[in-house]
């Protein structure tokens, strides 16, 4: 079984701790009993003593054990849970010191699994220490008087409470604290691809005001698909990823004007990735990323770089391959002519059912109708 020593995440270093601290107070009540005993202060078996020390080598095997090969995956909060629990159990049934009350970990074991985070973990585990609690109330005394049987219990609601209000105070925190990084790592890469525009724009010779007029573009069309609920900041992040993309291009093809060659074009696909390579291992771009990738993929699979086809393209991927054509079509090219807007709107929507989705075409439409000085009355049909 392979170590865990990287990519630790909140569960496991919270699982990680209980087994140290556990461990930790074990081996001070080992230390502290000890030392008791040495001074004739506590009166003990020299057993109870090696019985302390027991238990204080089994908490830290378990530590070890736990930290070197609990795999952090689906399963390991659960994996975590259990052994915490079996953990204690093993304490309070050995015992030594016959300390009273020591069953009463089993009412805290709860709220501490309130934060995981994880509800399914909480009731299991949870349900199984409050069991295991209502058990130990005859087990340790026959005899035990109705009256603190009956307080035992309402310890145990009370815990109960203390374990929920716990899951949804620390849910809530947990979220605030998420979006709240998330807006702060929006704002750094925006910054950070900001950076790099002066850059891109006197290497591609190309004006950075497409980067606006792609995000302007691309919002009245998504005003057609309210369902994709875009965000503003993803318009715009997927607008400034597009144009910076080009940094990856080598210099002369910006100022050739003859057709690339094989080679030449498969450089200029690898922008496709540029998303993937600065954002791959935040899940909150995954929509722009993707976008980003699969921007130059054909309704009728004759695209790059997947050869995807019709509805397994991305709705935000066609919006901006229609956006960046219009735009491309349209603005200054040394290796060929410059089109008008109506010659780029009727090129687009010939394309309509092949190269792009016809609804994403009629979106395209509207969109460019809103501030083109030109009608154009030949649009494909709204399909669905």
């Amino acid at each position: 079984m392979r170590l865990r020593m990287k990519n630790r995440n909140y569960s496991t270093t919270l699982a990680n701790g209980m087994f140290y601290w556990i461990s930790i107070l074990v081996s001070l009540t080992s230390f502290m009993a000890f030392l008791l005993h040495v001074l004739g202060m506590m009166a003990s078996e020299w057993n109870a003593q090696v019985g302390l020390a027991a238990c204080a080598a089994v908490s830290w095997t378990v530590y070890v054990l736990h930290k070197r090969y609990v795999i952090a995956d689906l399963y390991s909060n659960h994996i975590s849970a259990f052994l915490g629990m079996a953990l204690l159990l093993f304490l309070c049934l050995y015992n030594p010191h016959q300390f009273m009350g020591i069953w009463f970990v089993f009412l805290l074991y709860p709220i501490f699994l309130s934060f995981f985070l994880d509800r399914l973990l909480l009731v299991v585990w949870g349900a199984i220490s409050y069991f295991i609690f209502t058990f130990s109330l005859g087990y340790e005394n026959e005899e035990t008087i109705t009256l603190n049987i009956f307080f035992s219990l309402i310890l145990a609601g009370g815990s109960a409470l203390c374990a929920w209000a716990g899951h949804l105070t620390m849910k809530k925190v947990a979220g605030e604290s998420r979006l709240s990084a998330e807006a702060y790592n929006r704002e750094a890469a925006i910054t950070l691809l900001n950076t790099l525009v002066p850059i891109v724009e006197r290497k591609t010779q190309t004006s950075s005001k497409e980067i606006e007029q792609m995000s302007r573009l691309m919002k009245r069309m998504l005003l057609e698909f309210p369902q994709e609920q875009v965000q503003d900041w993803e318009i715009k992040l997927l607008s400034l990823l597009h144009y910076v993309s080009r940094i990856k291009f080598p210099d002369y093809v910006f100022e050739t004007g003859e057709k690339l060659t094989t080679f030449e074009f498969q450089i200029i696909q690898e922008h496709c990735m540029f998303g993937i390579e600065m954002f791959r291992n935040d899940p909150a771009f995954t929509r722009v990323v993707l976008a980003l990738q699969d921007h130059h993929e054909k309704y009728d699979g004759s695209g790059y770089p997947n050869k995807l086809k019709g509805e397994d393209i991305r709705l935000l991927a066609q919006i901006l391959g229609i956006v960046e054509s219009f735009l491309a079509m349209t603005a200054p090219r040394a290796y060929r002519e410059t089109a008008s807007l109506e010659e780029a709107f009727e090129e687009i929507c010939g394309m309509a059912g092949t190269a792009y989705d016809e609804k994403v075409v009629r979106a395209f439409t509207r969109a460019v109708q809103i501030h083109s000085p030109t009608r154009v009355s030949n649009v494909p049909p709204m399909v669905g």
